[in-house]
């Protein structure tokens, strides 16, 4: 099968003229106008290759990294930035997001096909699963790699982390990491101004502590239970081999810790310069992705917990939720927000 290389770019002729290239060239093309609509169709037919401009009605190119490498069927897809824009700034930024390449317009034909070409077979390398040879293949998830575990790594007791007590503390040593269970828990980190900012959540299957396992003897987060949680204790030295061992498994963490990282930082700064309504926008959308089912969200928190991961004061959340209701962006099933649809909540974090 031909691989697909999906184009996002709002200038039609270029567009089109990508497009007539790379299917010249022997390539599977598909085509979106926007950021938005480019992020629809990545995950409706996971490609192997991603061009996307920078500037772009709907989303812009860093939004659209951003949202893509936060799902497991896009985020080791290689993604190259195709822009006139060369300033130091924008490619530093890119990559931070982790971006794998970088054309600038104009670009020479034959370097666009050698890059495009040189990042499918790196990714095949690394043994990530290729879309265009075989339709079985599926990329990895935490439940594959969880599953493929060695049993002598999973001998530990499980714990019981009550609501809000914690998991482990920023500045620990580092001797397990935690497979959790069941319950969900969110990571904090401590901004410039002495204030907790949630920048993660965790729920099953998701272990918790692997950037401190991989890159330092400290844990580099908070992490507390957001309700009633159960962990089991892996052994950190042996999780490591293990992962080391396979390529694999290895860039699938790669990819993990480079996506929290980004989210992360994104987190804190949006708590320094976003408005309430971008707080509220991006924790709800958060929360949207780990109590989504069949398209929709009931999340069951209270609106103090909802303002201290949004990082404002309860009464404001409070008046900014309703705000919400109000345009139809959010409903009410009791206490629990309903939230049927994510995609303008997802566009008010930017």
């Amino acid at each position: 099968m031909k691989h697909k290389v999906l184009i996002i770019e709002d200038n039609n002729d270029v567009r089109e003229n990508l497009g007539e290239l790379l299917r010249l060239s022997g390539y599977e093309t598909l085509l979106a106008a926007n950021g938005k609509r480019g992020v629809e169709i990545a995950l409706e037919n996971s490609p192997d290759l991603i061009l996307c401009d920078i500037m772009m009605p709907e989303l812009d190119g860093f939004a659209v990294l951003r949202i893509l490498s936060k799902h497991p069927a896009t985020a080791s897809v290689p993604f190259i930035f195709l822009s006139a824009k060369t300033e130091l700034t924008d490619l530093r930024k890119g990559m931070t997001l982790g971006a794998d390449d970088y054309i600038t317009k104009p670009f020479d034909d034959v370097e666009l096909l050698d890059t495009i070409e040189l990042r499918i077979k790196k990714r095949a390398s690394l043994g990530v699963p290729d879309t265009g040879s075989s339709s079985i293949n599926t990329p990895l998830t935490w439940q594959k790699v969880i599953e493929g575990l060695p049993e002598d790594l999973l001998k530990e007791e499980a714990r019981l982390i009550r609501k809000k007590d914690i998991v482990i503390s920023e500045g620990q040593h580092v001797r397990s990491v935690f497979l959790v269970r069941s319950g969900k828990a969110i990571s904090t980190k401590v901004d410039n101004y002495g204030k907790e900012v949630v920048t993660r959540m965790y729920q099953p299957p998701m272990i918790i502590g692997m950037d401190a396992a991989f890159s330092g003897l400290r844990y580099q987060e908070t992490v507390k239970a957001f309700e009633d949680l159960t962990v089991m204790p892996i052994q950190r030295d042996g999780l490591v081999a293990h992962i080391l061992s396979q390529p694999t498994i290895a860039n699938f963490f790669l990819k993990e810790m480079a996506a929290h990282l980004a989210h992360a930082d994104e987190k804190l700064l949006l708590q320094a310069f976003g408005s309430v309504r971008m707080k509220l926008a991006a924790t709800l959308a958060d929360l949207y992705g780990f109590y989504k089912e069949d398209g929709k969200a009931v999340i069951p928190v209270s609106r103090e917990d909802l303002a201290g991961m949004a990082g404002t004061a309860k009464e404001t959340i409070i008046r900014c939720l309703s705000e919400f209701k109000e345009e139809g962006l959010v409903s009410m099933r009791g206490s629990d927000i309903v939230i049927e649809s994510i995609g303008k909540l997802s566009d008010m974090r930017y």
